[in-house]
Formats: structure tokens, sequence, C-alpha cells
């Protein structure tokens, strides 16, 4: 063996005791050198031990390869490399030609590409629609009525917001009378008194109200005091953090600190307290915000503005200034404010109605609550259909039934409840179409969406349509409202969704099929294909029709025996795919042969034994690292099962075969040291696979034996491979079926050959061999210990005799 630094090959032992206190002799070492021939051979068992799992490491090395290769080209058949695949091979590659080919897409398989010329197509495939003749609404955004003698109680639908023991509440006055401040301090307190902020009181029962700490008191005069109560709240932290009720109150939020009295906070006098407000303060100053083709933009009416024409004025002046002169037209009509889009500079036909603009979409978003109110807006008004809004249900179907309810306490708990409950319906294609009373726009295009009608309604609000669409493809799809004829309800459902009553009264609305003209190979006959898709399969080939050509006007196929103007269909080998596969294949395949023959012919360097534990122990990780990289190699030099497996892939192509792979542009490596190492002729191979790919496969594919004619066949060289692979690493099936490497080394794709392999059985061998050794090392350590403690006790004896004898002789 090498010389590693000053180790020997021994191994370092541990013997208990102590020795040679009395006898001066170094008893370990002595011991050592007595037990150094059992010590010998549990190195060398362990040595052994550690050659044949680096073995065994090398051979799975190999064979997960080979696995691998296998699985991709030879073995799996989803896989889309596998040489046996239809898939990879098949004239898969399906292009059209011709001046019409722009119109039609196929994809699939060549069994029926070659067969087939379409000559034309009539018409596409549409299910059967409906759509609102002309804009569904008028265009125009439209207030409610304006009422400029109306009032509003100023603190009606404000909060008063407060802290309590370190959690928040927020109280919506929406409940009781707040015309003056004795009624509307008796309102706030009715109020306080319902919400619950703790759930027992000190006593451990009932529960604390915010209405039993704060208290709310007020009168005319005076204006509104709240009152934080020092015993009631029990010293607990209170705090008036503010809410929009404030500003009306005349008041300004605080903190109750905790005293000995009551502490309270009251009406400014300078503010004093605001209760009502008429129509004008609720307009004058405030913001109205609108968006305009998606541009949003934040208008504020006069401030002295105090009529409905003061209003429209601002709002037309803001209007202008934000979006554009010209573009929104602002009217009062009846008491009403209308907003109509316009286009600037254009007038209708009397000269000075500026013309509509009707693309564009105006809407109300935002604004101040009481200017809404006043104006007759709401957030979500639009100059197109409002969604939202109730529909009349005219002529609909009346009918009650009973629906459940379920509620939720305010402890959280669910129940349910029945209620009868007035519903209407209508018929669409024969279903029922059922919504409550009450429903809108959106309620109703829901209920038509989830019945059985098997149509679909959609509203494009850029265009101000509403478009129903069959579910059902094809001519087999109907829209068919003529069961409702006479009862009004047609003329309800026109007025919401634009539609023309009478044609729904009189017309069924049915989809169209895709009609094709193909003409078969063989055959004069012209063939009208009729299919509910404008994509689908016929003779294994998928069509996907992007337009109309061949029939005239008539709807007569012109020309059908001139092909000149028709689709023709060719189906081709996917070439470059081909390519790239058996490039692959080469590259991975002589990466096998390159490992295997490296294994098998390199030699082991003898002076390179795997390392000691007494040896490691004084090497550094990478003195050890570059030992054992060097003591692997070679370990499997002359193996026979490589050998024959060598051989085995030198002869997969060889002989005759060998000479039809150089037609295609496959050859063997001409170089001796290669082993047997594949070459391409990259331009050899793709005109093979472009002019004759039927043959390539062949080469590949084949069985030997005879073929229908007589002929004798032949292996090919995925077929050899194929049985190479299983030779050596197929995984599965009984041990004794396995591959001669998976049953030399196993392997992680067969669990069972882990634990039932050659090397397995001689690692398990090796280690009862050790186990034996270490129990012969130990009770050999152990007879020479009581050997050395005997010698000791002698020779203390001896010298204590000897001490004695002197000091008698007065030596």
């Amino acid at each position: 063996m090498a010389s590693v630094g000053s180790l020997s090959s021994s191994t370092s032992n541990s013997i208990r005791g102590y020795g040679g206190l009395a006898s001066g002799l170094d008893r370990d070492e002595l011991i050592k050198g007595m037990t150094l021939g059992t010590t010998s051979k549990l190195n060398q068992q362990e040595q052994k031990k550690q050659k044949i799992e680096w073995m065994q490491e090398a051979v799975r090395a190999i064979s997960d390869k080979m696995i691998s290769f296998h699985g991709k080209y030879t073995e799996t058949l989803t896989s889309s490399s596998n040489l046996f695949s239809s898939l990879l091979w098949g004239r898969n590659k399906i292009t059209t030609s011709g001046a019409n080919n722009k119109y039609v897409s196929v994809t699939g398989t060549a069994s029926g590409a070659d067969a087939m010329t379409i000559l034309g197509i009539k018409q596409k495939a549409q299910n059967a629609s409906l759509s609102s003749t002309g804009m569904a609404s008028d265009s125009v955004l439209k207030s409610g009525n304006i009422d400029t003698n109306m009032e509003i109680e100023t603190l009606k639908g404000k909060t008063l917001d407060f802290s309590y023991n370190g959690k928040s509440y927020s109280v919506t006055l929406d409940e009781g009378d707040f015309s003056t401040v004795e009624k509307a301090a008796e309102a706030i307190q009715d109020k306080l008194d319902k919400v619950e902020v703790e759930k027992a009181g000190a006593d451990g029962t009932g529960s604390v109200k915010l209405g039993d700490v704060i208290t709310v008191t007020g009168d005319t005069a005076n204006g509104f005091t709240i009152t934080a109560d020092k015993v009631k709240r029990t010293e607990k932290a209170i705090k008036l953090n503010g809410g929009s009720a404030l500003e009306y109150m005349g008041i300004a939020a605080k903190d109750f600190s905790i005293g000995t009295e009551s502490e309270s906070v009251s009406t400014d006098p300078a503010k004093g307290t605001k209760l009502k407000k008429d129509w004008a303060e609720m307009v004058a100053g405030q913001t109205v915000t609108f968006s305009y083709n998606g541009a949003e933009a934040k208008i504020q009416i006069a401030n002295d503005a105090d009529s409905i024409e003061d209003v429209r004025a601002s709002l037309q002046k803001e209007l202008d200034a934000k979006f554009g002169a010209g573009r929104i037209l602002v009217k009062e009509d009846g008491g009403k404010l209308t907003f109509k889009t316009t286009i600037p500079g254009e007038t209708e036909a009397d000269k000075t109605t500026p013309k509509a603009d009707t693309s564009s979409v105006l809407k109300v978003t935002g604004g101040s609550d009481e200017a809404l109110t006043a104006l007759g807006l709401s957030r979500g008004l639009t100059n197109r259909t409002n969604l939202d809004a109730k529909i009349d249900t005219d002529g609909f179907t009346k009918f009650t039934k009973e629906v459940e309810i379920k509620e939720v306490d305010e402890n959280g708990v669910e129940t349910t409840k029945k209620e009868t409950q007035n519903w209407y319906k209508f018929k669409l294609n024969g279903a029922d179409v059922e919504v409550k009373e009450g429903a809108t726009v959106r309620d109703l295009m829901n209920a038509i969406n989830k019945s059985d009608a098997n149509v679909t309604v959609s509203y494009q609000e850029a265009a101000d349509k509403f478009t129903f669409t069959s579910k059902v493809n094809g001519a087999s799809g109907v829209i068919d409202f003529t069961e409702n004829k006479g009862t009004g309800a047609n003329a309800t459902l026109a007025k919401i969704f634009g539609l023309e009553s009478s044609d729904m009264d009189a017309k069924v609305a049915r989809g169209d099929d895709a009609i094709v003209a193909v003409k078969y190979a063989g055959s004069d006959q012209v063939v009208e294909l009729r299919r509910d898709s404008n994509t689908f399969t016929v003779d294994g080939l998928t069509m996907s029709l992007k337009g109309t050509f061949g029939y005239n006007e008539k709807g007569e196929l012109e020309n059908p025996n001139d092909v000149t103007n028709a689709v023709e269909i060719n189906a081709s080998v996917d070439v470059d795919k081909l390519m790239d596969t058996i490039k692959s294949f080469v590259a991975d395949y002589n990466a096998i042969v390159d490992l295997v023959n490296g294994e098998l012919t390199t030699k082991h360097d003898r002076d390179y034994d795997p390392l000691t534990s007494e040896q490691k122990g004084e090497l550094s990780e990478s003195e050890i690292s570059k030992w054992e990289t060097k003591a692997k190699e070679g370990l499997l030099y002359g193996d026979s099962d490589l050998r024959s497996l060598s051989m085995d892939l030198r002869v997969v192509v060889s002989g005759g075969l060998l000479t039809k792979f150089e037609e295609i542009g496959i050859n063997l490596s001409s170089s001796y040291s290669d082993n047997g190492k594949l070459n391409i002729d990259e331009s050899k191979l793709r005109a093979a696979l472009e002019t004759n790919p039927e043959s390539v496969e062949k080469l590949f594919t084949s069985k030997a034996g005879t073929d229908a004619e007589g002929n004798e066949t032949f292996n090919g060289l995925a077929t050899n491979l194929k049985n190479v692979m299983d030779k050596y690493v197929k995984t599965t099936g009984s041990m004794e079926t396995k591959g001669i490497l998976i049953r030399k080394a196993g392997s992680k794709s067969a669990a069972q050959s882990l634990t039932q392999n050659t090397y397995y059985d001689q690692l398990t061998a090796i280690d009862k061999m050790i186990d034996k050794l270490k129990t012969r090392l130990k009770t050999e350590q152990d007879r020479y210990i009581s050997q050395f403690s005997t010698l000791e006790t002698m020779i203390a004896n001896m010298n204590s005799q000897s001490s004695y004898l002197s000091s008698m002789g007065g030596y």
C-alpha cells in the first residue's frame, strides 16, 4: 500500500486500564503487537466492505443511466421521444396549401390528410343570438324629481364615535326624531342605551350599555351636553372620538379624564346647532363626482346657487372645464336635470341642437350625500342602462311561493323562518324564468342565465346593448320568446332589453351549423359536412374554420370540379422533431458506452486501498477525498457482466444493419478507443427523413421475422437496444427475471432489489465476519490485560519483598 504520511495499516484500539507501573513495560503497545493478526484481519474486512460498496455505487450509476435511457427511448410509450411511438414517426405535421388556406387550419394525423380536399366553406357555425336593435336606453343621464322645498334633518344618518375600556364603538343616528335639540337628545340617548359594551355588570349579572356611562341632554336654548358619568363608568377609560354628527351638534371630540366628578362636553355657543337644512343649503358649495369615459372629476356647485337653474349653470361650467367644452350638455327638464353626451362642434339637422355622442359613457360615481339627495342623483347613475334599477313586471305571470329566510341575531345565533313572497315569471325556450317582486335588471339577467332556458344574456356598456346567446351549439340552439305572445311580457322585456316585441312574438332566433364542402380521393362526389362548431374532427383531422369561400350568393358551390381554389391538406413527418430526438438518442447512447467502457478498461492502482479509520484521523477532508477518488478507480476493471454488456452494445448496430445506417448518415466511430460509439451526418440524416421517413423508422423499430409479403425482416437499432436494456436493467417482475445489473447491485427503481442483490449478500457476509473479528479482538485484549495485571502484581510484590530485605540488612 502507498504510504500515507507516517501511518501504518493497523487499526487504532483503545485498551482498558493502565499498565507498566511496576514493570515499566509499555503494556498497550505490547498488546497491540500481540493482537496485530486479528486487527489486520479486521482492517482487511472493513476495506473489503468499502470496496464492495464503491463497486455497488459504480454499477448503480451505470444502471441508473440505462434505466433513464430505456424509459426515454425504448420502453415508455407516453414519452414524446419513444422510438416506437407512432406520434414520433407519424406524418403528424399537417399543413394546408392553396389560395384559400387562410380560411381554415388543420391539425391531426395523416390518416385523412391525403384523402381529402376542401372545396369551399359555405358558412361558419354560430350559436343562436339576439341583440338590442338599437341602444337599450336613450343615452341620457337623468336625475329624479327635484323638490326645492325639501328640508333634511342634519343629524339623521350621522355618527357618534366612542371608545370604552380600549374598544371602539360607532353609533349611527338612524332612528328617532331629530327635528329639535330636545327630541334629538332623546333619540341619541335611546340609541346609546342599545349599544352593549360589557357582557356583565359589577355584580356579574346583566350587561353594561353605552347609555349607562354616557348621557346626552339638550334644549333649544343651550344646545347639547354629552356627559361621562363617573359612578356608572366605574373608572374605565372613556373617550369621545368624533363622528359626523358633532359638526351639527356644535361639539368637539374630547377625552373624559377620570376624576371625582362626572365630566361633560357641551355645544360651542359660537357654532350653535344646525338641525335642519333647506334645499339650497344642501347643494350650495357641495360636490358631485362624475366619470366620463373612465376619467373622473369632482364637480363643485357654486356657493351662491339657490335654484335648479343656478345648479344647472354651475354644473355645466365645471363639466366644460373638467372634460372639455361641448362634450356634456346639462339641461333642466320638468323639475329634473338631464346630462347628455355630445360631439363638440356638431349639431343635429336643426342646426342648433348639439349632436348626441352615443359612444361616450357618463356616470355619477360620488359626491356629498346631501347634494345627491337634493338633486335626485345617486352613485352609479349613468347614461347607460341602470342594471340596478327595478324592473317593470307588466305582463309577467304573478305567483306566490314560500321561501326560507335565514337570520342571525345579535348573539350570532342563526335561525330560519319561512316567508311567502310575490314572484313573477315568463317563458324563454319553454322554460320558466322567475324573479322576485322588486327585482332589478341585474337580477333579471341572473335569473335568465341560471334558468333551464340554456341562454346567456350579457350587457355591453359601451354599446348599451344586451345580447342573448344560446348555450347550445349550432342550429340546435334557439332563443324563443313566442310562448309569451299575448301576455304583454314580451313588450315589457323588449322595453328592458331594447328588443322588438313584434319580432319576439313571431320569430325564433336559431343558430347556424358550419357547412364545409369536401371531396375524397378517388371520388368525384362533393360531400357537404355539417357541424355545430367551427372546430371539429373528421377522419383524424381537426379543422378550425376562419372564414368562407367557394360558394356564390345563392349558396351554390362554384365550380365543384375545379380544384384550383381548393384547399389541399398535406401531411408530413416532423423532421425537426425527429432530428432532435435522434441526436439526443445518439448522445445518450454514447454516454452509456463511455461510462461502461470507462469502468471496464480502467485498471485499479493497488497502492490505493480504502483508508482505515486511524489513517483518516490524520488526514484533512480534501486529502481523504483525493485519496478515495483514486481508490475508487478501476474497481470494475474486467468485470464479466460489464464485458458482456459492452459486447452487446457493440453489436446493436452491426453487419447489414450497419450498412443501412451508414446510408442514412449514422455510423460507428472509426476510432477504436470510442468502443462502438455512433456518429451522425446531420445533412444526410435530414435528407433521409425528408424523402423516406418510413425506411428510417424501419431501421430503428423493425423486428426479426418475415413481413406480410414473406420477406425476411431484421431487428432495428431501437429493438436491439430494448432487448439489451431488458437484459441488463429490467426492473419489473420477480428477482429472477430482473436485469443482470439489477440482480448484481440493486436499484431504487426496483425497491425489492435493494436488499436482494449480489453485492448486498456479500456485504451482509462481511458484516458478520467483522462482528466476529471484533468479538475475537476484545477477547484477546481482555486475556492479555489480565495476564499483564497478574505480572504487574507479581513484580510489585517482589519489589516490596526486596525493599524489606534490603532494610533488614542495613543497606
